[in-house]
């Protein structure tokens, strides 16, 4: 699935809220999330913020996994 949060509704908590609810999905049914971003793209320090770690490098692109805590 793909999401974009329009340019006008950034830096609001909207994507911060939205990635929470599915590591919160993901963690209840033992399942990773993954994205693939461009290493340029100012949304990497949310994902890393957030958790996600770099697990390949695609050329211009990273593909980040995060994975709930093992509690």
């Amino acid at each position: 699935m793909d999401f974009a949060i329009l340019p006008a509704h950034r830096v609001q908590g909207i994507g911060t809220r939205l990635l929470r609810e599915l590591q919160s999905e993901a963690a209840g049914s033992v399942r990773s999330l993954t994205i693939h971003v461009e290493r340029l793209n100012p949304a990497l320090r949310l994902y890393e913020r957030l958790g996600f770690y770099e697990m390949e490098g695609k050329g211009v692109y990273l593909l980040l996994e995060w994975r709930a805590p093992v509690r």
